[in-house]
């Protein structure tokens, strides 16, 4: 068998080997420069509150590192106040969600727990608002995604009024669409589904009327529109 033979390496490929590592080195500082270049200016507009700018502009980073992360942060807040505002809501609330996910997903560290759960909160709010802009595949595809920032909210804060919410709004968006032709076979499963969801919400509301719970300010009117809707749902259902 006759032995193999590599081909000898070329004398400029050796010399090119330094050149090639300090030109790598330049890329990442120009690429580090430019990232902390545009936090600056984001967190400059953000502080004047010049949303719609942001909103506008692009972000090539998709690494992890606290710089990148909070870059897109802060263009999905900038997005979701856009849209609470009532600016073209569609689009804002999806640039709000794909920017938040982005974030959440690319942030390493926080300095503050807080500040994690209010960006998946929110993350949450604009995928529950632009599902009800959708149809077909798509808002499908956006309620998985709610479902599953619901649950990485509930994670966070187990059992929070923010947590429980979101959770059972996704769970009662997946019922409604089989309240229209259910029968004999899906009303069971359907059913203990809603009174599972609605004794959970009871719970929390309870809770709040003898307490003082985080965050319950700010969410006891949509509690109060969420059980309605429950309610609404069970009947439809003819649930006993």
């Amino acid at each position: 068998m006759t032995p193999q033979i590599w081909p000898p390496i070329h004398r400029t490929a050796l010399k090119r080997g330094p050149q090639a590592l300090a030109a790598c080195l330049a890329l990442i500082f120009i690429f580090s420069g430019c990232v902390s270049l545009q936090l600056s200016q984001f967190q400059h507009h953000a502080a004047r509150g010049d949303h719609k700018w942001i909103a506008a502009q692009a972000i090539k980073c998709q690494k992890a590192s606290d710089g990148c992360g909070e870059l897109h942060l802060i263009k999905g807040d900038a997005c979701f106040r856009l849209a609470k505002k009532g600016r073209e809501p569609a689009v804002n609330f999806s640039c709000a969600a794909d920017e938040l996910k982005i974030g959440l997903t690319l942030k390493p560290s926080w300095a503050a727990a807080g500040v994690q759960l209010q960006y998946q909160e929110d993350f949450c709010e604009s995928l529950r608002s632009l599902q009800g802009y959708q149809s077909g595949k798509t808002a499908e595809q956006t309620l998985d995604q709610m479902v599953e920032a619901a649950k990485t909210l509930y994670q966070l804060a187990p059992e929070s009024v923010a947590a429980v919410y979101y959770l059972a709004s996704a769970r009662l968006m997946e019922i409604q669409p089989m309240l229209g032709d259910i029968d004999a076979a899906t009303r069971m499963p359907v059913c203990i589904r809603l009174k599972r969801t609605v004794t959970r919400v009871l719970a929390v509301m309870e809770t709040a009327r003898g307490d003082t719970l985080p965050d319950w300010n700010r969410f006891a009117d949509n509690y109060q529109r969420l059980a309605f809707d429950l309610g609404a749902a069970m009947q439809a259902a003819e649930c006993r």
